[in-house]
């Protein structure tokens, strides 16, 4: 069979106050389209559908037109929730969708039951769909001492072990669960499960700290064929037979060079899993571009020919900051989402002013220097002028 993995549309988020509506309705129709033009005879879905439990009316909508795509274009689809959705929500309907041949896993118990295909060869192929597991709400559901992930995956993981071998047939497995497993690279948009994430850093298991077991280490996925995972959004390999999907878009900067797309596995190829994996790589919606330097290098029209149209993060690090320097990179970036200035007048002791203030010999010294205070850039002659009249005419009043 051909499997997509893919996982964390999250639909109905936005970036930074923008609608990604349209964005997120392109990501799908792509990803119908290329179960269509490859064949794919199955789709996984691991976490994250919706960003939110209550999601928006229009996302619910698209949710319901892709999956009727997906089985239009002959595809069976398994779906597991993330720590963004509802799983009650998600799970509404999950019997009669079934039998239409959309598989929704959202119960504790569905992790260890099944969903079985019959392959080509005539072989069994077994996924186990894992949805999020809270450990405070199920370990004492599991007869577990601890909660954590590692623990509630531990007992997760050899309760499917266990149903795999009283089938007592030789079969492909594949593992779908929604977790932060180790040597996985964070992003900003993720939200915490536990694990300190770092955006752009990895991390891995520690059973000496809490934060530690909530990393769930890659010993526990021995065995299995494949491990379809969600959660974090960088697509990429932690093992052979263990890969997170990541978002199809890009929801944060921190996801600036992530590869983003999904992968194509051959299951009954598996027994070679570098010839049976294949990446697909996918360009969806606007570039994000983190932008920092001083400001007329980023003024440079090749730099503005190249930026102008992607979502960008801009810190400005000249000495002073620039004189109306956010009106001036709005109207050449529209999409500027993020602004801030980081130069070397943000560096000075925190004494600076009130050391000022107590030596300010004039009214227009202490004005002079709250102004370089709280712009970091100190005031012109113009400035000055304008200053010392207005004084001038209180005085005088």
């Amino acid at each position: 069979m051909k499997i997509l993995h893919t996982s964390d549309w999250h639909l109905g988020r936005g970036f930074h106050g923008t609608s990604l509506r349209e964005e997120q309705t392109e990501m799908l129709s792509r990803l119908c389209a290329e179960v269509e033009e490859q064949q794919i005879d199955l789709v996984l879905v691991a976490g994250d559908v919706y960003d939110r439990a209550l999601p928006p009316e229009w996302a619910v909508k698209l949710l319901d037109d892709t999956l009727y795509s997906l089985i239009q274009a002959g595809a069976q689809v398994v779906v597991t929730p993330g720590n963004h959705d509802s799983a009650q929500r998600l799970g509404f309907t999950s019997r009669l969708t079934t039998a239409a041949g959309v598989h929704l896993r959202t119960q504790l118990a569905d992790a260890w039951t099944p969903v079985s295909f019959t392959q080509e060869d005539g072989s069994q192929l077994l996924v186990y769909g894992v949805p999020y597991l809270e450990p405070q709400l199920c370990a004492e559901e599991l007869g577990l001492q601890k909660a954590h992930h590692t623990s509630v995956m531990t007992e997760v993981l050899n309760r499917i072990r266990q149903d795999a071998a009283d089938r007592g047939e030789s079969a492909t497995t594949v593992v779908m669960a929604h977790l932060f497993a180790a040597r996985g690279i964070a992003s900003e948009s993720e939200r915490n499960i536990g694990a300190p994430a770092v955006p752009e850093e990895s991390l891995d298991h520690h059973e000496e700290t809490v934060g530690g077991l909530a990393v769930v280490p890659l010993e526990l996925f021995e065995g299995f064929d494949y491990v379809a995972l969600g959660h974090l959004h960088g697509r990429q390999r932690l093992a052979e037979r263990i890969r997170y999907s990541g978002s199809p878009l890009r929801y944060s900067f921190s996801e600036e060079s992530q590869g983003k797309g999904a992968w194509l596995i051959e299951s009954t190829e598996l027994a070679d899993p570098g010839s049976a994996i294949t990446g697909l790589d996918w360009q969806i919606g606007r570039e994000v571009k983190r932008l920092k330097g001083e400001l007329d290098s980023i003024l440079d029209p090749a730099t503005v020919q190249r930026w102008s149209e992607a979502f960008v993060q801009i810190t400005l690090t000249d000495d002073e900051r620039p004189e109306r320097a956010y009106q001036r990179l709005r109207e050449v970036y529209p999409h500027l989402m993020q602004y801030s200035y980081a130069g070397a007048a943000t560096q000075r002791e925190a004494t600076t002013y009130s050391k000022k203030f107590a030596e300010a010999a004039t009214e227009l010294d202490l004005v002079a220097s709250f102004l370089d205070h709280v712009r970091h850039r100190s005031a012109d002659d113009e400035e000055l002028a304008l200053v010392e009249q207005a004084l001038q005419e209180a005085r005088t009043a």
